[in-house]
């Protein structure tokens, strides 16, 4: 077949779009999986087509790509460069310098590409001489991240349609919106992939874990996977595809973009504003389409749980550094969340040239030069006053902002009435358990104090404490605590405490966003307020049934902490209804609510520029 198409010198390849600047997974193309990066799968695949002459690797002028350009040149693989936002303009320069008929377009995300199933689709296009090939009108197909056209296809696309942002951002979507610009063919279902199949493309961290778990689950090395073996590994196993099964394809005419999120985090900060805010970094990322850059402002510890979720975060050092970021990065989006930050008048001049700008749980005056504002109903948030201000307020415990993955937050089991233990469900019986948070950074030291304030309780109890990353010689703080008495226990270093939450049958925390947490998680707590306006805001959570509040932690007395930790534990009614509380007010869906209120807004302010199109 290849002698055939040589005869009638038709020149076929493959040019594969790539670039370090992922706004979902950055650096996702030299990510290794099963040891090799995630391009070497694509070129090793593309290798054993039988119609496909030439490879090339079409990426960006930026430096940061110049890690792609120094792989291939150590594979020798063929490298192309062009403009960062001109991905059309990279195709015409790979086509013209490979000198080719057909360009099969492929994409840097799709790690199990089918030799077989690219061959298809280029034959019928030779075959029913078309410009660009479809599948079949209803036909199923498993198969991702390979697009054949003409090279007369990519011409008129350089004619006429060169400044269009589909064409420019995803070159062949530009064909299926606008179906009568060239000839479309269709090619019959190919066999062995012709059904439906599962995300198996990376764009998220989800992505690259679901991929390595199938590689490890067939005990594949790098470029042995089988995408027809997958397929049927999946439908025997379809527990594999929860991984990922939440991540949604960015559309051809995307309503993503960048948002860059400027936090407080570390030291004096603590870290419940990073935890939350990655939270919604993952919803924007994974269900909306929307890239995040972090601009910290605190220490480096707080940029560590940032970096691990796959996002960049860029130190903040001076006031001015924020408005540098904005003039570098161009965001669709300004999101703030911190006690520290800019002024209203410094936000009105930040947010020129930004298309949505948002505040989570703002008291300050720049609220108000916000587009959007989110709370939870308490106290200091229902007081706000909004006169001369075009924000929109969303205020309710549906648009709490939480710090679990938004991905993986379920509710901890039901405690069992009449029995003091709370046990039910598929926990093993044991002691009941009390979790006490006092905060990542615990600047005021409340973690030894509540140890002691506890140590009166029964050692039936098992008591857990939580020693944050922030904390001020940790090591030192949880020797310091197991060594009081033998039925306490630490949590060292963890970030997600979802695990702790499932097994506790009371908490004890200082208010703040694991406050939220544990309702989300069906926990029953009582709250210890660090400041005047903390102790205001954990009433509304007591009002709401969810909890119990004892008001500032420096006016409570050891004795009445103690007191209310042994009396919630010996009433378990009380604890399931609190728990139904809090469950019927807190589902733990803030970061997915607000992910879709920013998307939408900001597909709004597109409608203009769309309509023009």
């Amino acid at each position: 077949m290849r002698q055939a198409y040589a005869r009638e010198n038709i020149r076929v390849v493959a040019v594969i779009q790539a670039r370090m600047g992922s706004t979902r997974l950055p650096g996702k193309v030299l990510k290794p999986i099963a040891g090799k990066p995630l391009l070497w799968h694509i070129v090793h695949r593309l290798k054993a087509c039988r119609l496909v002459e030439d490879i090339a690797v079409a990426t960006t002028v930026n430096p940061a790509d110049a890690a792609i350009v120094e792989w291939c040149n150590a594979e020798g693989v063929m490298v192309v460069r062009g403009p960062e936002d001109d991905v059309l303009a990279r195709y015409a320069r790979a086509a013209e310098k490979l000198d080719a008929d057909i360009i099969v377009r492929v994409s840097s995300d799709a790690p199990f590409i089918d030799a077989g199933f690219v061959d298809h689709l280029v034959a019928t296009l030779i075959e029913q001489d078309g410009d660009y090939v479809l599948m079949e009108e209803g036909a199923e197909c498993a198969h991702e991240g390979v697009d054949p056209f003409s090279r007369r296809a990519l011409d008129r696309l350089m004619m006429d349609a060169a400044h269009d942002p589909a064409a420019k951002e995803h070159v062949t979507g530009y064909f299926k919106l606008h179906p009568g610009f060239v000839k479309i063919v269709r090619a019959a279902p190919w066999p062995p992939l012709a059904k439906k199949g599962g995300r198996l493309t990376i764009d998220t961290p989800d992505d690259l874990a679901f991929v390595e778990a199938v590689h490890a689950r067939i005990d594949a090395r790098a470029g042995e996977a089988v995408l027809a073996d997958l397929l049927l590994l999946l439908e025997r196993e379809p527990e594999l595809s929860r991984i990922n099964a939440h991540v949604k394809q960015k559309p051809i005419r995307p309503a993503g973009g960048l948002a860059l999120i400027r936090c407080d985090g570390g030291g004096k900060y603590g870290y419940g504003h990073v935890k939350r805010m990655v939270a919604l970094a993952r919803s924007l990322r994974d269900r909306e389409g929307i890239g995040a850059l972090f601009a910290l402002n605190g220490s480096e510890d707080a940029a560590l749980p940032i970096r691990r979720a796959g996002f960049a975060v860029a130190m903040l050092q001076g006031a001015s550094d924020l408005q540098t970021l904005v003039d570098a990065n161009s965001p669709d989006l300004l999101l703030l969340d911190g006690r520290d930050g800019p002024g209203r008048a410094e936000l009105e001049k930040l947010k020129r040239g930004v298309a949505v700008t948002a505040v989570i749980d703002d008291g300050h005056d720049r609220r108000l030069a916000a587009d959007y504002a989110y709370y939870p109903p308490v106290p200091g948030a229902v007081a706000l006053d909004w006169s001369g201000s075009h924000t929109l307020p969303r205020l309710g415990w549906e648009w709490a902002l939480l710090g679990l993955n938004p991905n993986a937050v379920s509710p901890s089991r039901a405690p069992a009435v009449g029995s003091m233990a709370g046990r039910s469900g598929d926990r093993p019986a044991g002691r009941p358990t009390v979790l006490v948070a006092m905060g990542g950074s615990d600047p005021h030291g409340l973690t030894l104090r509540m140890a002691k304030a506890l140590a009166p309780l029964d050692s039936v109890f098992r008591i857990r404490f939580v020693v944050g990353t922030g904390m001020k010689d940790a090591a030192s703080v949880a020797r310091g605590l197991v060594a009081l008495k033998k039925n306490y226990e630490t949590v060292e270093g963890a970030e997600d405490l979802s695990i702790e939450y499932a097994g506790a049958d009371v908490a004890l925390c200082a208010f703040g966003v694991t406050a939220y947490e544990l309702a989300a998680s069906g926990i029953p707590a009582i709250y210890l307020g660090i400041s005047p306006e903390h102790a205001r805001s954990a009433t509304a959570f007591a009002d709401a049934g969810m909890g119990i509040s004892l008001g500032e932690a420096a006016t409570v007395s050891d004795a009445e902490i103690a007191r209310t930790v042994q009396w919630l534990l010996n009433k378990p009614l009380a604890r399931r209804d609190m728990r139904n509380a809090a469950l019927s007010l807190m589902d733990g869906q803030g970061a997915v609510r607000i992910a879709a209120d920013l998307s939408a807004a900001l597909a709004v302010t597109r409608l203009p520029l769309k309509h023009a199109l």
